[in-house]
């Protein structure tokens, strides 16, 4: 690696090593050691690793589900919701997605057999680089874990309650006939692929996108995703791939929930609001609404009630009265409100990938239409046996 390679990785985890041979051995390939037999792999780091990112995913689910209530744990979730959350966080594909957005794997030391599998795009092998990085952070921060807790949520670029909307978008999504949510990233073709800065880099074999592309729409700055359900389009914009993904879900899973309630309630009860998203949420319309409560007095003394309530996929929400028990009915109102009666931003228009000379482009139909003219009068018998 060279100078330039390490301090964008060490910018890229938010963590500066005192070690760095211990952060190049995060990128040493068991088939590279084996060739070089002075260098050590990173098959033991990985194994820290894992087991440290289970500890810290599990901590985050305790930190935002449970409490203690009359000296006993109240979990908001079950134990299979809980299950199937840490799965989804620390599965192959979240943390090698993750490590596709950073551009990491062009960094690894390879051995010929690895060279010529072109390995690099191996989920798995993404995977076990995750990993690594975060066992080589441990053992250099000699097990500081708020050092550790840094990097683990740099690494996964989330907060671990939003990732969640992807479950709860698939299953409202199938519940209400819809099938299976499409989940689309964008990609814009470049003139050269020198202009891309590393942090653009997103490696992803199946839609042959090489580094002559980038998720970053060129208009805008901003990269974009976008999620169908059933035909309805929502586009997710972001500074990076995943805050848009998010951006997307968000909608989606705003427009679902508007669609269960118009199917299954006839009138909502707007003067009693608190109860009404109390029957909301036992009929798993949405999660569990959580209240905050803090007392304050204005300048003459007088007790002021401020009530946030926090709700997953929707944010936070504030109101502040005299009485305690109005402030949670008007802040349950503003939610219930912008719960039934936001706007869902929707497009009618799809933007479809093409490949083109191997490269990946959004193109408009006009350009789609032109640039297939050209290729026609340049290979006529293209495609002809």
């Amino acid at each position: 690696m060279t100078r330039p390679d390490i301090d964008f990785v060490q910018s890229g985890i938010n963590y500066t090593f005192k070690n760095l041979q211990l952060l190049e051995q995060a990128f040493t390939r068991k088939s590279y050691s084996s060739e070089h037999p002075e260098a050590q792999n990173n098959e033991v780091l990985e194994f820290y690793g894992d087991e440290i990112l289970d500890f810290f995913v599990t901590k985050q689910l305790y930190e935002r589900f449970s409490k203690i209530v009359n000296k006993e744990l109240v979990s908001e979730k079950t134990e299979g919701e809980l299950t199937k959350l840490k799965s989804i966080l620390v599965s192959k594909d979240s943390l090698a997605r993750c490590m596709y957005n950073f551009g990491f794997s062009e960094f690894l030391y390879l051995g010929k057999s690895d060279e010529e599998n072109d390995v690099r795009k191996s989920a798995s092998v993404n995977e076990d680089l995750f990993e690594a990085i975060i066992g080589a952070v441990a053992v250099d921060c000699n097990w500081d874990y708020p050092q550790l807790e840094k990097v683990c949520k740099t690494m996964l670029q989330m907060e671990t309650v939003n990732n969640y909307l992807t479950v709860l978008v698939k299953e409202k999504s199938h519940a209400l006939g819809y099938g299976e949510p499409g989940y689309h990233p964008m990609y814009w073709q470049i003139e050269n692929g020198k202009d891309i800065e590393p942090h653009n880099f997103f490696n992803n074999g199946y839609l042959g996108v090489h580094e002559y592309c980038t998720s970053k729409n060129p208009k805008t700055g901003l990269h974009e995703y976008w999620v169908d359900i059933g035909g309805n389009k929502f586009k997710g914009s972001g500074d990076g791939t995943f805050q848009a993904k998010l951006d997307a879900d968000k909608k989606a899973y705003h427009f679902l929930c508007q669609e269960e309630i118009k199917r299954n309630f006839q009138n909502l009860d707007f003067s009693n609001p608190a109860s009404t998203l109390h029957e909301l949420i036992q009929k798993k319309v949405i999660m569990e609404v959580r209240y905050e409560f803090t007392e304050y007095h204005d300048e003459n003394g007088n007790p002021i009630w401020n009530c946030k309530a926090f709700l997953e996929g929707y944010g936070q929400f504030s109101a502040e009265n005299i009485s305690k028990k109005q402030v949670k009915q008007d802040v349950s109102l503003k939610l219930l409100r912008f719960i039934t009666d936001t706007v869902i931003e929707k497009s009618d228009k799809w933007e479809i990938p093409h490949l083109y000379f191997g490269m990946c482009r959004f193109w408009s139909d006009e350009e789609k239409s032109k640039n297939d003219a050209e290729f026609e009068k340049a290979f006529p018998n293209w495609g002809q046996e």
